[in-house]
Formats: structure tokens, sequence, C-alpha cells
């Protein structure tokens, strides 16, 4: 690896051997788990992960950076890259085609590290449920509507959060509702201030993000983390589709009133009749 995106990882399997016990563990965390350090002040960090924040300094200066400050600010250069650098390697020179493959190993990183317990706890909420609400800012916005498009076709009982329009939203919810919330870094204030409100209201609060220590876990009911090896708005887009269409698969085994694509929709090719 080289670069800036993987300098502190360098460091880190550099010097691995030679660490102590407690600053392994530091070490694991941070290769596991950038965004813990990347939002978090090192104290805050030690609570997280089980040490204390002198020990969370001493890693830092223990692989060659001055200081924690140092170490944050190369984590959060990482994280905001939206170049295609990541450590996973392909023998193809073909730029689009390493893409692809680049796509397929992080999603199958993903499948070997979901907890399926997660998408369960996911699912009972969204069948419980009187009323739905999907919410996603920014590049967020697109995985909330195929989401929200796809569970109100499959359960009738899903609306689209629009802010510009749904500022009393919550306070008319049925008791048992829930909301649907996406949040990845840099983690838009939007969103957490909706599922903070919406918490307070005692609505349930699933959602879908790249880390289980994210500003929003504090909010949520249930968290679906999605992993990214760096937080490219690219990266996210495949890896997150794919979760939402394995989750609605899964939600489709356990609905059997799924009806057909009702007439109001607007197709050129219709099932069992061709028009004129």
């Amino acid at each position: 690896m080289g670069g800036t995106i993987s300098t502190y990882i360098e460091k880190t399997e550099n010097h691995y051997s030679s660490l102590t016990k407690g600053l392994k563990k530091v070490a694991n965390h941070l290769l596991q788990d950038p965004t813990i350090f990347a939002i978090h002040p090192a104290k805050k960090i030690g609570e997280l992960i089980g040490v204390s924040e002198t020990m969370i300094i001493r890693f830092c200066y223990s692989i060659g950076f001055e200081g924690f400050s140092a170490l944050q600010k190369e984590i959060r250069k990482s994280l905001m890259t939206i170049t295609s650098s990541t450590n996973i390697k392909s023998t193809h020179s073909n730029h689009f085609t390493n893409e692809l493959i680049i796509d397929r190993e992080l999603i199958n990183k993903n499948v070997n590290n979901i907890d399926i317990e997660d998408i369960h706890k996911a699912i009972d909420i969204i069948l419980e449920s009187q009323k739905i609400i999907v919410s996603g800012y920014y590049q967020s916005y697109s995985f909330a509507h195929w989401l929200y498009f796809n569970l109100n076709y499959i359960l009738g009982n899903t609306s689209l959060y629009r802010p510009e329009s749904d500022a009393r939203l919550l306070e008319l919810l049925p008791k048992e509702s829930c909301i649907i919330v996406f949040s990845f870094y840099r983690y838009a204030l939007d969103t957490i201030k909706f599922a903070k409100d919406a918490k307070e209201q005692g609505l349930k609060v699933l959602a879908f993000t790249d880390s289980k220590v994210s500003p929003i876990a504090e909010y949520a009911d249930t968290i679906i983390p999605i992993q990214v090896d760096n937080h490219s708005i690219f990266r996210k887009g495949p890896i997150t589709l794919s979760v939402i269409n394995a989750l609605l698969h899964e939600l489709l085994i356990k609905v059997d009133h799924v009806e057909e694509t009702t007439s109001t929709f607007k197709y050129f090719i219709k099932e069992n009749s061709i028009e004129n």
C-alpha cells in the first residue's frame, strides 16, 4: 500500500510486533474501525474500546505520529478520499473491470462480517410498525428512495421523509411507527437530529451506518453496519444497495401477500396483457 490513504495503516502494521499487549488492542481497533478514531477525542475512544486516554496517546507516539491530533487528521483525510484506492488487489489491466472487482470484494467482506441477528431485529421492527418513514440526506437520499419505494410496494405503509414539507411529521405518526435512516461519514447533522427527535417521540429507529459507534448509534434501536475500506461516496453505493436488497428479500420471506404491480404504474409492458 502507498500514498496518504494507507500511511496510518502501514505505520500500524510496521510497528505492530513491537507493541505491548495494550497498544496492540488499540491497533486492532484502529485497523478494524478507523471511524472511531476519526470522530471521537482520545478520551472517548479509550472509553469505547476499554483502555485509558494515555494508552491512546502512547499508541500514536509508538507508531510514529507526533500525537493523537496528527493521527486523527490523517485518518480523516483517508476517510474523505474519493479516489479508487483500496487494499484489494487485482491483476486486471482494465481499470473498468478493476472497479467492478473491488465492489464485488467489498460486498464479500460485508457478507463475512454481517450479523444476521441485526437483520432479523430490523425486519421485526419494520413488520411491527404501523407507519415507516425513510430518511437520507445528500448521497444517502438515493439509498433512502430505493428502500422507501420497495418497502412501500411490499407493505404499503412507507413514506420518504421530505424535510421541506414534513416538519411536524413525527408528531403525527402513530405510536407504533419507525423511522429508517442512512448515516455515513461525515454524518449529516439533519439526519442525526431527525433520529434524536424520533427517539424522543418514542418511535423505533433503525439506522444503516458505517460504524456501531457512529453519532447516529446513540439514537438507534437497531444498527445495520456497512463496512467500507475507505469512505468514498462511490464505494458506499454498491455495498449499501446490496445490503438493502438482501434485507428486502429476507422481508419477502415473511410476507406472502405481495400483489401484482398496481395498474396505476405506467409501464410499457404489463403482465398478462398486450396494449395497442
